[in-house]
């Protein structure tokens, strides 16, 4: 249910096609792929086909070319890593077949848990320092901080 967030489980999808889109000149500036992320898979995929989806979908059947579909579950932080490594085939099944290695799996995401804040934080006892800490916080401000000149470090 819109709006979504990072932990928003759902289905990505990818359209592998079957011709690239772009600058046949460029190999950069084509497109063979596209990642998406929806939690109804027959509702977004019937309205990418009717082209109310993404616009390279669009293009991609308005030129008539052919696809194939992939999904799978997983969250809406995975789709997101997808593309922003911008190396979708790695995740593509018929990329892999084609160059003869395994699918590569999905990005696993770790998402923070809210803590607990019912029960009661442990009590912290707040006093003098000790000789071993006084030490540890000598060693610590002499490699960060220079002692000014004309003052003795051990009194820092």
């Amino acid at each position: 249910m819109w709006p979504w967030n990072a932990s928003t489980e759902g289905e990505i999808y990818l359209f592998h096609f079957h011709q690239p889109l772009g600058n046949p000149n460029n190999r950069r500036a084509q497109a063979s792929h596209y990642v998406g992320f929806c939690e109804d898979l027959e509702a977004r995929i019937a309205k990418q086909l009717a082209g109310r989806g993404a616009k390279i979908v669009a293009a991609a059947l308005a030129r008539g070319i052919g696809y194939d579909l992939y999904h799978w579950p997983a969250c809406l932080a995975v789709e997101k890593l997808i593309k922003a490594r911008k190396q979708t085939s790695l995740y593509c099944p018929a990329c892999a077949a084609a160059a003869g290695r395994t699918v590569r799996p999905l990005p696993s995401v770790v998402i923070q848990l809210a803590l607990p804040f019912d029960e009661d934080l442990p009590e912290v006892a707040i006093g003098r320092m000790d000789w071993l800490e006084m030490k540890m916080m000598q060693e610590w401000r002499g490699s960060r901080i220079p002692a000014p000149s004309g003052i003795d470090d051990d009194l820092l």
